[in-house]
């Protein structure tokens, strides 16, 4: 079992990273979801002190499952990373969130691919009024995330079979434009409203990854820099935000939150921000690609596996009832 840290309990996957384009002219960010992997040397990472600070999971041995959902049943938010286009993330996630509603707990799926004004169609969703591809439609699944839904589909049926609710965590496309274009002080009255007076931005072996990113594209203005990493900072305030606000409003709830690895993998970018909210026992889980940032510090890491949405046969296998 991993050893259990302050608020964290008991691991590598990919960064999440930011495809950063300069608009001629605008200096506004397009920012896209891309892949960037950086090494991972150990299956087991060791922290300096040589305590053990995350374990591997055999996803396709059961024991090993159940074991997990064992442990991590003991957290109120278990944090669930992904690389966003790879099935078998997808799958993993699944099985935790199948592992603890059989075991009776009233979980609850916050998820980064929707975002906040759109929280009414995810409850109408989850209560079973809509479907999916009014879901979808209503969401603008097609214009702010973009991914193919086959790799989500199996999570959002099991949730609208079971009643689990759904919540929108990740920031509107229309405010993460705003800061990219002028920062978060320009941003009007009401959106900046929604984060802290003071900005933290991201520190330590975090800032040196999201650093690390934005030199790949090359030598840009410094403001360009700032505003990546504010950009950086709003996905994950805000989803920390919405996260912790909704375990304070719903005392009785596991959140399993489902977002990129990158979000997750540094102390600071989703899980302390989220602390500082609300207190509530935390655990973070990743699935393994062969790397891992420097610094990344999660709980538990699935081992990975070659799967495909394309193959039906697979998501047969889950038995979602």
């Amino acid at each position: 079992m991993a050893q259990a840290r302050t608020s964290r309990t008991g691991p590598a996957g990919t960064f999440s990273a930011l495809a950063v384009v300069l608009a001629a002219g605008t200096a506004m960010f397009a920012l896209g979801a891309g892949i960037m992997s950086l090494a991972l040397a150990h299956p087991h990472p060791l922290a300096d002190d040589g305590r053990v600070v995350a374990r591997l999971v055999n996803p396709a041995d059961q024991a090993d499952i159940e074991a997990l959902v064992d442990e991590v049943q003991q957290a109120r938010v278990v944090m669930v990373g992904e690389t966003h286009d790879r099935y078998d993330h997808h799958l993993n996630q699944l099985a935790v969130i199948r592992g603890l509603h059989e075991r009776g707990v009233p979980v609850a799926i916050g998820m980064e691919y929707f975002q906040r004004p759109f929280q009414a169609h995810l409850d109408d969703f989850s209560a079973g009024r809509t479907t999916l591809a009014q879901l979808l439609e209503r969401t603008e699944w097609s214009q702010r995330w973009r991914f193919d839904v086959r790799l989500y589909q199996d999570i959002l049926a099991y949730a609208q079979r079971h009643g689990i609710p759904l919540v929108a965590l990740n920031a509107a496309t229309e405010t993460v434009s705003a800061v990219s274009a002028g920062g978060i002080d320009a941003l009007d009255p009401d959106r900046r409203a929604g984060f802290p007076p003071r900005i933290e931005l991201a520190e330590g072996a975090y800032r040196a990854q999201l650093d690390r990113m934005f030199a790949l594209h090359g030598h840009m203005p410094e403001a360009h820099r700032e505003r990546f990493l504010q950009v950086q900072y709003v996905w994950d305030q805000t989803m920390a935000r919405t996260a912790g606000d909704y375990l304070t409003a719903n005392p009785e709830r596991t959140l399993v939150l489902l977002a990129g690895s990158g979000h997750l993998l540094h102390d600071n970018a989703i899980p302390a921000r989220l602390r500082r909210i609300n207190p509530a026992k935390q655990a973070v889980l990743v699935t393994d690609t062969g790397f891992m940032p420097a610094g990344a510090d999660p709980d538990y890491v699935f081992a990975a596996r070659d799967l495909s949405v394309e193959d039906h046969a697979q998501m047969a296998e889950l038995d979602l009832d």
